[in-house]
């Protein structure tokens, strides 16, 4: 295969890695080597959050600031850890810097830390011991799963061979599966999977020329994990599903796009790597795959400002069309797919339709795995079929905290509307969700239990995508800003007029829908607006401000 140089966010990557920080004489002696104007190196360093321009300090300690994380005490755990630090540096001498960070994936650990930007922990307690030398990581349980075709122990990537064996008419009745199946992507969007590859296959001069496969591994929406779950637990099936996606597409370079602070995740992966291969060369595939860590946050699981940030630049989403199925990576068609979406393509190419169509429960079809948070005794990541009811999911979790009654649930993640706790026997299904007033999503729910202030909870996802947009359009920079001031001022009192606040954001919500480039600006003030929609007793709970002379003016 040919030589690719490390791209400008490797090299960076790399740098930071070294040194701790981008130092500006690195980055003039990183262009004049790769031969790349200091004005792009700049431009690319300047947009990822990851990137630091300053010298560090000698431990760091990022500590989540988001919904799951809130619910469990976070407040609290931030300030236990500032007085675990200060009791550090007087040990040792070593100054420790915290810093609040957007959602880790960690919801299950919550309230969750990252410690020297690799070591997730949990609590103020897995802070202290990391501080103290104590490198011990989540290592991921030894679990089974229904999903893994080779949990009996037979040769991996057997149905990867099966198809290229096949030629081109395994790679149709393939895809035959996977439409039959009602595969559909699940990252959010629910795009069926095999109109995807469709489109990418018959993309290109009679169907070939150069396209790509990337795994989209940057979880990071609040409540949503379950990725991770499969990339410590099944690595082997994500490979896989990138490698069959490619050979049905006829694809020479598989990614695997993954955040940065899923760091024992990815030594999954390249461990695996390996493996993978070995049975590319065995094939004679043809086929490159690489692990591409991303330095971004939230904004960079977008697939085109993904493949921004492939193409050495700032990690901003494009205007679709075209769309990367037919003009993506270089220009060139590209599938993208979520780590659980091309999981499943390979556990349904080994085992066949009628078994994946058996999966499922109450009319669906297949396997789901859903992460569970908030107020439940037991959060964490199960794999459940299609169909399993919300309700079930609780149980599964050991029911609400402490016996309290469910006020409320987040069905799909931070881009999902907030349900009635009276729809708690919905399926967990597409269809289902949407007929029930929400979706699907990420595979996140988080459960509230009575007491919760809700409208805090609204505000706390409004403030996680102002915090996370990239800043690129005005609708979004600007309307995701406005939104979280009148929902503080209303929070606060401030509103004169909690009813024509609500009207208020409901017009800025439908005008950043309209004009926002990406989902992020579409969806940020969905949370919010569905419980001040789907639970009266929040905005009768608003307490109003006395009417001032400038009010009456009006």
């Amino acid at each position: 295969m040919p030589y690719r140089p490390p791209s400008i966010i490797q090299h960076l990557s790399a740098l930071q890695a070294e040194h701790g920080w981008l130092r500006d004489a690195d980055l003039r002696a990183l262009g004049e080597r790769i031969g790349v104007p200091l004005h792009r190196i700049e431009g690319v360093a300047s947009f990822y959050p990851h990137f630091r321009r300053t010298p560090p300090a000698a431990r760091s300690v990022g500590v989540c600031r988001d919904l799951s994380c809130a619910m469990a005490g976070g407040a609290g755990c931030l300030a236990a850890i500032r007085a675990i630090a200060a009791e550090h540096e007087a040990a040792s001498g070593e100054r420790v810097e915290i810093e609040e960070v957007s959602c880790l994936g960690r919801c299950d650990r919550a309230p969750a830390a990252l410690v020297d930007h690799h070591l997730p922990v949990a609590g103020a307690d897995g802070v202290k011991a990391a501080l103290a030398g104590d490198h011990h990581t989540h290592a991921p349980k030894d679990r089974s799963y229904r999903l893994d075709p080779y949990a009996g122990g037979g040769p991996r990537y057997a149905a990867l061979r099966r198809i290229v064996a096949g030629g081109a008419a395994a790679a149709d009745a393939l895809l035959a599966d996977l439409k039959a199946a009602g595969l559909r992507g699940m990252g959010g969007a629910g795009f069926p999977t095999a109109t995807k590859w469709g489109f990418v296959r018959g993309a290109g001069p009679e169907g070939g020329g150069e396209k790509y496969v990337i795994c989209n591994a940057d979880e990071s929406e609040p409540g949503t994990f379950k990725d991770r779950e499969i990339l410590a637990g099944l690595p082997h099936l994500v490979w896989e599903g990138v490698m069959i996606a490619a050979a049905v597409v006829g694809a020479q370079r598989g990614i695997v796009y993954i955040r940065h602070e899923y760091e024992p995740e990815r030594a999954a992966l390249e461990a695996e790597r390996a493996a993978a291969s070995a049975a590319i060369a065995e094939l004679g595939l043809g086929l490159e795959l690489e692990v591409f860590v991303s330095p971004g946050g939230y904004i960079l699981g977008e697939e085109t400002a993904l493949l921004e940030a492939l193409e050495d630049r700032r990690g901003e989403p494009r205007n679709k069309p075209p769309f990367p199925g037919i003009e993506g990576l270089f220009g060139k068609p590209t599938v993208i797919n979520n780590v659980e979406t091309l999981a499943m393509s390979a556990a349904i190419a080994a085992r066949g339709l009628e078994w994946w169509r058996a999966q499922g429960v109450r009319g669906c079809a297949g396997l789901k795995f859903v992460g569970i948070s908030g107020d439940v005794e037991r959060p964490g990541c199960f794999e459940v079929p299609m169909g399993t009811t919300i309700r079930e999911l609780i149980d599964l979790a050991g029911g609400i905290k402490g016996g309290a009654a469910l006020a409320a649930i987040l069905p799909g993640g931070a881009s999902s509307a907030f349900l009635p706790a009276d729809k708690v026997d919905t399926p967990l299904d597409f269809e289902a969700l949407r007929a029930a007033g929400s979706t699907l999503g990420s595979g996140a729910v988080v459960a509230v239990a009575t007491g919760r202030d809700l409208l805090e909870l609204g505000i706390s996802l409004t403030r996680f995508f102002r915090n996370e947009s990239c800043g690129k359009c005005v609708p979004c920079r600007v309307g995701s800003e406005k939104a979280v001031t009148l929902l503080e001022g209303m929070a606060a009192g401030q509103a004169s007029d909690p009813a024509r606040t609500v009207a208020l954001l409901a017009d800025l919500d439908a005008t950043m829908a309209q004009t926002s480039i990406c989902g992020l600006g579409q969806v940020a003030l969905l949370p919010a607006l569905s419980l001040l929609r789907n639970f009266p007793e929040v905005v009768a709970k608003i307490p109003a401000r006395r009417p001032s002379l400038a009010d009456r003016a009006d």
